[in-house]
């Protein structure tokens, strides 16, 4: 037990940069808590932690040690959560990971349940389209897009499907017209998604007579964020492809219109994603039970 305790305070000290302060949270003085890494270091053979008296910085060792160290912690919490049956009132700290436009439209609220529910659970939550490293980054649970790629080390579980949808602003469709099939689209401005992960100029997709069909424009605009293609076209610069999901409010809101609706692209699957464990923390499974038992619907998001 002592060897978790030690743990414990190395990886809470490395999280904030201070002694004191990692101290405070865990209910100890700030000499017990430097005491306790410096056993762990006499222990590993190898400094951690790089002290000034300004700041603490972990070491190599110590950034190579941090990522086992939580899964060990993590694994202990599991183990004791199915030992003592507290899977019903789950605590501790769930680091969560989500895709920039779609965690700013729907996942913050769905946190925010949670955490209303689970008064015993803290959540660090993340907006970023890239997909990481989860086990290197401390990722507990995160939200992706598209295919995952072969993740050995991760378990995906089915969230729910979206449709891509084509829409512009109704400035730009008074102006221009409203294109009657894909080929229209070369007479039109459009903007196009560069992939964050491999670079990629993301085609606009299509179905066209039951095969999907991928077509290349000559854009007026290049992103790699979800975000600034949804600003982009409400801006009137051009016709963007985007998940209904993401769309859903300024269509409602009036300030996008979709175009080409018996042309819509094919669904795209989301999924909840954690790095593989024998034991999964009670807070990350509670987590994605809640999420999973009401995904985004055809009547979220409305004002």
């Amino acid at each position: 037990m002592d060897d978790l305790n030690e743990l414990r305070v190395f990886v809470r000290v490395a999280e904030v940069g201070n002694f004191a302060e990692a101290a405070r949270h865990l209910g100890m003085s700030t000499s017990s808590a430097s005491k306790a890494v410096r056993r762990l270091e006499e222990k590993l053979g190898a400094r951690l932690l790089s002290r000034t008296t300004r700041a603490v910085a972990q070491t190599p060792e110590g950034a190579q040690v941090l990522s086992g160290a939580r899964r060990i912690l993590e694994e202990a919490e599991a183990l004791r959560d199915a030992l003592t049956d507290r899977a019903e009132e789950p605590r501790g700290k769930i680091l969560i990971s989500a895709p920039e436009a779609f965690g700013r439209m729907w996942m913050t609220e769905r946190v925010l349940a949670f955490m209303c529910r689970h008064r015993h659970v803290d959540v660090e939550l993340i907006f970023d389209d890239r997909q990481g490293d989860m086990v290197q980054e401390g990722v507990d649970l995160a939200v992706r897009a598209g295919d995952l790629g072969n993740s050995p080390n991760l378990i995906s579980r089915r969230f729910f499907q979206d449709r891509i949808i084509t829409v512009a602003s109704p400035s730009y469709l008074e102006m221009k017209g409203a294109p009657q099939g894909p080929g229209d689209l070369v007479q039109h401005c459009v903007v196009h998604m560069r992939d964050r992960n491999t670079g990629r100029l993301l085609p606009f997709q299509f179905v066209e007579g039951g095969k999907t069909v991928a077509r290349q424009f000559d854009p007026r605009l290049i992103t790699n964020s979800v975000a600034s293609l949804e600003q982009a076209a409400m801006a009137g610069t051009g016709l963007v492809q985007l998940p209904e999901v993401v769309a859903r409010q300024a269509i409602w809101r009036g300030d996008l219109v979709e175009v080409l609706e018996p042309y819509r692209g094919v669904p795209l699957s989301y999924a909840l994603v954690y790095p593989e464990r024998r034991l999964l923390p009670a807070r990350v499974k509670a987590f994605a039970d809640f999420l999973i038992s009401e995904p985004p619907g055809p009547g979220d998001l409305h004002p």
